[in-house]
Parts: structure tokens; sequence; C-alpha cells
């Protein structure tokens, strides 16, 4: 039967306390990479819609009827 040493068990938790610090380390820089780049998506989305050349573009969406009324929706009737 195989006995446990000190000295063995020190190293196992050792190398646990190392394995968890570099996993949270990886962990942290991929987080606040990710983050970034969310930022900087958010900020591009916002330039792009206080844009005074999208604004025209926005105001013209939306569907029209021939009387340049907008249309919410559009009642479908059963046929029976």
């Amino acid at each position: 039967m195989m006995e446990a040493s000190l000295s063995g068990v020190v190293k196992i938790i050792l190398w646990l306390l190392f394995l968890s610090a570099a996993f949270r380390f990886f962990i942290r820089l991929t987080a606040s990479y990710a983050v970034n780049k969310v930022n900087e998506e958010v900020k591009r989305n916002q330039r792009a819609e206080s844009n005074p050349q999208n604004m025209k573009s926005n105001a013209s969406r939306g569907n029209k009827t021939p009387d340049s009324e907008y249309v919410d929706f559009v009642e479908i009737k059963d046929q029976d």
C-alpha cells in the first residue's frame, strides 16, 4: 500500500494554487478583451446613429401607404 508523504501533499497543494492562479489570470485577460471589444462596438453604433446623414435615412424608413401614412399593422381577415 502507498503512503502519502508530507512533501507530496505540499507539492499537490502548490500545483493546485498555481493552476488556479493561472486560470484566474487567463479568465481576467480574456474577459477584459471581450468587454473592450463590446465597448468599441457600442461606441461605433452610437457614432453611426448620431451621424446626420443617417438621420435622413432613419426618417425615411417605415412602411408607407401611397398617401404617405405610416402603417403600424395590417389586419388579415379569415377566409371562410
